[in-house]
């Protein structure tokens, strides 16, 4: 239950952030002082943040709401999220800190990989248990 709830809360933040994306990219990036200023950055932001964000939201929500899809979605969640904080700290490392309103971001990725991946342990002692049964 804990799981789809996890996979149900993420599959709405990160579908919101695609849609707000995909709408207008400047309403996300003004909040954290940016600007994508040209038809190919909004172009760009668009597919990565805004479709790849939704496509992947949708595949959160599949695992939410199917239990044979859950495992799998909560993989994603940990690979997808551990790929956004690996850009973000290589970014730091690259061209240093980033504005102090975008490190909360970095927060939240790690997060949810280590709380995706405790999950994912539970769910594989649990089905461990009951096979051993």
């Amino acid at each position: 239950m804990i799981s789809r709830v996890f996979l149900g809360f993420s599959a709405l933040a990160i579908g919101m952030i695609g849609l707000l994306y995909l709408y207008d990219p400047n309403l996300l990036l003004a909040r954290y002082g940016l600007e994508a200023g040209s038809a190919g950055m909004d172009n760009m932001l668009r597919s990565a943040y805004g479709g790849i964000f939704v496509g992947a939201a949708l595949l959160f929500a599949l695992g939410a709401l199917k239990q044979t899809r859950q495992r799998d979605s909560m993989i994603f969640l940990a690979i997808f999220m551990s790929g956004a904080a690996i850009g973000r700290i290589a970014s730091i490392l690259s061209v240093g800190s980033p504005p102090e309103t975008i490190l909360p971001l970095l927060y939240y990725e790690c997060a949810t990989v280590v709380i995706a991946l405790v999950l994912l342990m539970r769910q594989d002692n649990r089905g461990a248990i009951a096979a051993a049964n």
